[in-house]
């Protein structure tokens, strides 16, 4: 089954010249065939960048269209160009007339990274024939429609045994009776010899290479073919012997370059341009069949200080040569005549992370080796290191904060941005309201510091702000249309509202051309999105904010009650509760009942009702357990959480997210399974039309009220504002894929906080009815259908003790031997004396119970709450107690010798100071008293 995942990638800003540059190494220079005012470059960044040159200045339009490495670049028409990449998919850019327009579109897919394309030519129909190849052992051949669309003609797998036979190089040809038209090589030094036309393999050369084959070149018109391995070997093929099938006399030479070959340039053997792994560009030439003695001519030396090998190369005129390296993001040229060299320098990308334990903060490293600090919460950069303060390992090291949460999200580096990949488990993690006080709240909710939030609602209730108030405004009219309509038959077609605002997906907008991108899911009809225009839905939902009936301990009970040793007896508590449990009623009255039932039942039996008594511990008996006091009210609010199903840990699967046939086909009699948003929103709508239907048949009065919205919204959720745009990613892991597969991608401008959508902003418009279309079910059910439960957090063991000095004899650590003790029995003396020390120090605290002292609680509880149990459970009050002096101000805990802040999680003190999986040991001791210096 497929799984999709939600990304937002944080853009790192750019110095002014370096904005619409490369920000990663330069893959490919394309030159079109029929213009000579541009040319486009690819790089590991994902963009394709058009440079136009005017009056001696290059101006350059940054596309973004892919999420990953572009591997690949070639012409098919007019502006047109099939662009292949790491992300797995086979995407057309089409450039507009305007300087600033252009739109991509998703058109096929391949299992892994896609490594090359060639283009085959125009049949009779004006349709596009193409061939992609990579990683996956495939070579697909591919007809380009003209309207954009495209099929899969045919699929040649390369498997090989050992899990090998990727292809690294390909090339179309075209020799008149030729049986094959499609030569490509693999990571086992194979040429592949195959027909487009019938997609099976005509011939193969095996071992043409010792080692993987780098690049295939077709010259002289493409009668020859120059091949390169990673082990610097070059070979020149004659094709037209291959086309005849003499495949031992088509080898014409070999040779040995000092190092490996990356690229070529150049149509014609008597004058060709090679790059190679040392960054160094030779100009060779051959005539006359000279193969032995070539001339060869050093264009460009390896540069002084290594840039990496050169990855690309392109001709433009007569005497300029553009070229790029693997080492840097720069665009570089040299003038044949002269050899003057110029540079068009690059920015900058981002290269490793590492999320903090707070999870909300991300150190990164650049290019340049400098080291940052970014907020994915904010999606801001906090602030930039000096080189003095260490390596990236050190700052990681010295800026994890005490604060350790869960995890609620993954971080990653791709095309040299940050990204933040949520699942549908990105609401498994909460903070307290202390840890909020830093961002600006945008919604006028005010933020309780002991409350407890949920870190991955607020980021997509911030990120999203603005498509939330749309769909809100749909919603809303949606429902008013619906009772608007005048019709005598409540189930015609009248009394169901269209839904306006979305264009036909068929016909985008010229402004959608200019977003920065927009992938549209992958389809072999004309319709280009695999789901229906969409009904408004409602708004994002919050997590409950207060602090709810899961903190508490399952400790003994108070002092003052009695105490219930025998675990049989917590057993029982347990089995009415699963009575009633098993034997739910339907009926909301007969649920009502049991839970005062329950609830009476509770409040008649001493201590309560939690046990670890199914739980026990391996090497001791079952621990007694009680919680803190609370109210009878919370008790009954914490049993009717206890019913209510906790939706959001539940993972809708998604079938293929990029059909290759028929996007809607499903099994006769059996529904459709939900896979996007559109999908929960046209939900929403059949239920607000059920219900019109009922009341407009027996209450025609009551059929005319607006229905009340069918989603949830909890307004105390926190929104923080977010300052500037981010790259929006739906990520698709196919079932049998490598990887996953972006699906949908667009920029997503920074929320403006509006109250009302501006309908008749169209740039915005567009993208929120494609977030609508692509966004996955899990998260149209995260935003808009939240159900209030009871967190189950995980649960942490600790013992609590008074607090001995180390080096104390009475310290457990220093337990005396028995030896010690029989050389000690010879000098005992009894002292007769008053010691003045103990005299006039403070009292030793008063003792806690042993019942008491083994506790089990959250891990999400604080220090501070652990401090109040133990004042609560002292068998005497202390001068500080009847004083009421907060407990904080003078007790405090220790763990491992190291005193604990008050505001650490327990989960916190199990990982930064505890370090190990047995019980926590907690010592309760007074603060130290400052001493005053006598004079």
């Amino acid at each position: 089954m497929n799984k999709c995942t939600v990304a937002y990638g944080l853009i790192p800003p750019q110095s002014g010249n370096a904005h619409e540059a490369h920000i990663l190494p330069i893959t490919k220079i394309i030159k079109p065939k029929k213009s000579t005012d541009y040319f486009l470059t690819c790089g590991r960044d994902g963009a394709v960048i058009k440079h136009t040159i005017e009056h001696g200045t290059c101006q350059r339009l940054r596309m973004q269209v892919n999420s990953d490495w572009v591997s690949d670049i070639a012409e098919v028409g007019d502006d047109k160009f099939i662009v292949v990449s790491h992300d797995f998919f086979v995407c057309l850019l089409t450039l507009g007339p305007g300087e600033d327009t252009w739109s991509t579109k998703i058109i096929g897919y391949h299992d892994d990274y896609v490594k090359c394309v060639a283009v085959l030519g125009t049949t009779a129909d004006k349709e596009i024939k193409f061939a992609t190849c990579g990683l996956d052992m495939k070579l697909k051949v591919w007809l380009l429609r003209d309207n954009g669309t495209s099929n899969l003609l045919h699929s040649f797998d390369n498997a090989q045994p050992l899990d090998s036979g990727s292809l690294y190089a390909l090339v179309a040809v075209d020799i008149k009776g030729s049986p094959f038209d499609l030569i490509a090589g693999d990571n086992n030094g194979n040429i592949i010899l195959m027909s487009s036309d019938t997609g099976e393999l005509v011939a193969s050369i095996q071992a043409a290479h010792d080692t993987n084959i780098k690049l295939l070149h077709l010259m002289d018109e493409g009668r020859k073919m120059l091949s390169t391995s990673s082990d610097g070997i070059l070979k020149l093929w004659d094709v037209q012997k291959l086309a005849k099938n003499s495949v031992e006399s088509a080898l014409i030479h070999t040779w040995k370059w000092a190092s490996p070959v990356w690229c070529v340039e150049g149509a014609y053997l008597d004058n060709f341009f090679v790059g190679d792994s040392r960054g160094a560009i030779t100009q060779v030439s051959m005539k006359n069949s000279a193969w032995d003695y070539p001339s060869l001519d050093s264009i460009v030396l390896p540069p002084e200080v290594s840039c990496g090998g050169v990855l690309a190369m392109q001709l433009i005129g007569d005497k300029k040569l553009w070229y790029s390296y693997s080492g840097d993001s720069n665009l570089s040229s040299v003038i044949l005549d002269t050899r003057e060299t110029e540079t068009m320098e690059g920015g900058f990308a981002l290269l490793r992370c590492s999320l903090l334990t707070n999870r909300r903060h991300v150190i990164t490293q650049n290019t340049n080796d400098v080291v940052q600090r970014w907020d994915i919460l904010s999606c801001e950069l906090l602030d930039t290191f000096d080189a003095s303060a260490g390596s990236f390992d050190e700052i990681v090291i010295s800026s994890n904060p005490k604060e350790v949460l869960p995890h609620w999200c993954s971080v990653s580096i791709k095309t040299g941005k940050l990204f933040v990949t949520l699942s549908p488990k990105f609401l498994d993690t909460e903070i307290y309201g202390s840890a909020l006080e830093q961002y600006k709240i945008v919604n006028n909710i005010e933020i309780e510091v002991e409350n407890r939030y949920n870190l991955g609602r607020i980021a997509v209730n911030s990120l999203l702000n603005d498509f939330i108030t749309y769909i809100i405004a749909k919603d809303k009219a949606f429902r008013k249309e619906l009772v608007s309509k005048k019709s005598s038959n409540a189930g015609s077609p009248a009394l169901r509202p269209t839904d306006l605002t979305l264009a036909d997906p068929t016909k985008p907008s010229t402004k959608e051309k200019r977003r920065l991108s927009l992938f549209t899911k992958f389809g072999s009809s004309e319709k280009q999105f695999g789901t229906p225009s969409s009904i408004p839905g409602t708004p994002v939902l919050a997590e409950e904010d207060g602090l709810s009936g899961e903190d508490h301990f399952i400790l003994p009970p108070p002092a003052t009650a009695p105490l219930e040793g025998d675990a049989s007896k917590l057993t029982k508590l347990d089995a009415p509760r699963a009575g009633l449990l098993s034997k739910r009623s339907v009926s909301s009255g007969s649920l009502l009942t049991q839970k005062l039932k329950m609830f009476s039942y509770n409040n008649n039996v001493q201590g309560s009702s939690n046990s670890d008594a199914d739980e026990p511990d391996p090497k001791s008996k079952p621990l007694r357990s009680a919680s803190l006091p609370h109210t009878p009210v919370e008790e009954s609010e914490g049993m009717k959480w206890s019913f209510v199903s906790n939706h959001q840990t539940e993972s809708h699967q998604i079938t293929d997210g990029e059909k290759a046939v028929d996007d809607d086909a499903v099994p006769e009699g059996l529904e459709k399974k939900p896979e996007y948003l559109s999908d929960f929103l046209a939900e929403l709508r059949k239920e607000y039309v059920k219900e019109y239907e009922m009341n407009a048949s027996s209450f025609k009065l009551l059929g005319r009220k607006t229905p009340a919205s069918k989603i949830k919204r909890e307004n105390n959720s926190p929104v923080i504002e977010i300052a500037t745009g981010v790259l929006l990613l739906v990520n698709c892991w196919k079932e049998g894929s490598c990887g996953d597969t972006v699906s949908y991608s667009t920029y997503l401008p920074a929320p403006q906080y509006a109250p009302e959508t501006d309908m008749n902003d169209e740039d915005k418009i567009q993208i929120f009815q494609n977030l609508e279309r692509n966004l996955p079910y899990w998260m149209a059910k995260a935003l808009f259908k939240d159900e209030k439960t009871n967190r189950d957090y995980p649960k942490v063991t600790f013992i609590l003790r008074p607090w001995q000095d180390p080096d104390s004899p009475d310290h457990p650590d220093n337990a005396p031997t028995a030896a010690d003790q029989a050389q000690q029995s010879h000098h005992h003396h009894l002292s007769f004396h008053r010691n003045k020390h103990i005299e006039h120090g403070p009292k030793p605290l008063p003792t806690v119970p042993e019942a008491y002292t083994k506790l089990h609680a959250p891990s999400m509880i604080k220090v501070k709450k652990v401090l109040l149990y133990v004042v609560d459970r002292f068998e005497t009050k202390t001068p500080e107690m009847k004083a009421k002096t907060p407990v904080q101000d003078w007790l405090e805990l220790v763990c491992k010798g190291q005193v604990l802040d008050n505001e650490l999680a327990l989960s916190s003190v199990k990982t930064l100071y505890w370090k190990s999986q047995g019980d926590i040991i907690l010592e309760y001791r007074r603060k130290a008293t400052p001493v005053k210096e006598t004079k």
